[in-house]
């Protein structure tokens, strides 16, 4: 996790020769995510609640998790939702929709599916850590991030996954059932998986925005 005075030195000399305390940074950026709900033109986005991201592969653990989890057409519900706190966020609810197909094994037990899924992580903390540079473009700075990786610790991550066994809703409903009792053994084996692919989500999002809109632009009342 970064410092206060860490963040400080990430932003550059912008921070400093504007004046601007790391609270006003963080007050205003929430902002602009905010602003971005419904999407921008000027980004290229459609919208940012629910985010549309069309393929999200995470490959299987190192434990008990024996299987590869392919999403497509995830719609990610809640970012809107976040509390920036320096470079952590605090997301209430980050709700994953997809259609998902899978085929292996999860506590030793054989899962097969093919349908739609709900993976929702409860009271998420997001630690943040970026690596960029400004660069200067028509007399104005913009920033470029090279690196983006998070850690993800939910309180509690549900999972519900339809059509498990071709329809069979009695083993379906005891291997969600089994998922969710042992949730955090589960996440924990494949939390990698997430935190990576979760990583590109947000430095995609972040060069989208900090690379078009000067920083300047950002800061404005």
């Amino acid at each position: 996790m970064l410092r206060l005075e860490l963040l400080k030195a990430i932003m550059g000399p912008f921070l400093l020769r504007e004046n601007l305390p790391v609270d006003s940074y963080l007050k205003r950026l929430r902002n602009q995510i905010v602003q971005l709900i419904t999407g921008s033109t000027e980004l290229g986005l459609k919208r940012f609640e629910p985010l549309d991201i069309p393929q999200l592969v995470i490959g299987e653990g190192k434990g008990p998790v024996n299987v590869a989890q392919n999403f497509k057409d995830v719609k990610l519900h809640g970012l809107t939702g976040s509390k920036v706190l320096a470079a952590k966020s605090i997301t209430p609810e980050l709700r994953l929709e997809a259609h998902y197909t899978m085929k292996g094994r999860v506590l030793l037990l054989p899962i097969v599916g093919d349908g739609p899924c709900n993976v929702t992580l409860v009271n998420t903390k997001i630690n943040h850590t970026l690596y960029g540079e400004p660069f200067e473009k028509k007399g104005k700075t913009y920033w470029n991030y090279k690196d983006y990786t998070v850690t993800l610790r939910p309180e509690k991550v549900i999972f519900k996954f339809d059509n498990l066994f071709d329809g069979d809703e009695k083993l379906g409903a005891e291997i969600n059932k089994v998922l969710n009792d042992n949730w955090d053994e589960v996440f924990t084996d494949v939390r990698d998986g997430y935190e990576k692919s979760f990583g590109l989500i947000f430095h995609g999002l972040a060069n989208r925005v900090f690379t078009r809109v000067a920083l300047k632009d950002i800061f404005l009342e």
